[in-house]
């Protein structure tokens, strides 16, 4: 999925301004978009939950989510091997920042048109073990009219705004405030934490 020989650049980047844009192979990309569309397509999503709660806040957030790993069943050949390079890509940060990278979760997440995720970050008080955080973009011919695009802030500033073109992933800080703005049509990706 990611560059095989060439992560050291990205790796550079992350460091010195908390984020990065890593590019995706798109074959392996259409074929997660595929996987994901399949599931949502079988009702096999559910509405997000803010930390595993039981109960949607659809007023921070309001898009779809299909959790990797917790049912085998429907877990394809193409999951399998995106969650593979997931776990290699964890080792090699983990020998890059010297830090205790243990795991990683993973969903697909669906964002129909209307949907948005205020600002907000991902390690939290329940989830203090999160310490990079990556979303893998499934969505081909997609502009900027098409909303969903991914916010970054530092205090005020915005350091990054993302349209969620399929052919990348975008790996950050956990810590780093970030917002998904309201889409317009359906909007497709691969998103999880590397956690220590």
């Amino acid at each position: 999925m990611f560059p095989a020989n060439n992560l050291q650049q990205y790796f550079d980047e992350l460091a010195e301004q908390d984020w990065t844009l890593i590019p995706v192979d798109l074959a392996q990309a259409l074929k997660l978009r595929k996987s994901a569309e399949d599931k949502f397509k079988a009702q096999k999503f559910k509405p997000a939950t803010l930390n595993r709660s039981l109960t949607p806040e659809k007023s921070i957030r309001n898009d779809s989510i299909f959790w990797l790993g917790e049912s085998s069943d429907l877990i394809n050949a193409d999951d399998k091997t995106a969650l593979e390079q997931i776990n290699l890509l964890t080792s090699e940060l983990k020998e890059y920042f010297r830090t205790s990278l243990n795991s990683s979760e993973c969903h697909y997440a669906v964002y129909e048109a209307g949907h948005f995720y205020h600002r907000h970050q991902d390690l939290t008080a329940n989830n203090n073990k999160r310490v990079f955080s990556f979303v893998v973009y499934l969505n081909e011919s997609w502009n900027s009219d098409d909303g969903g695009q991914l916010v970054g802030y530092s205090g005020l500033e915005k350091v990054f705004t993302i349209e969620p073109q399929m052919g990348q992933m975008i790996l950050f800080k956990s810590e780093l405030e970030h917002e998904v703005l309201k889409t317009n049509k359906a909007r497709y990706s691969l998103t999880g934490w590397l956690r220590k």
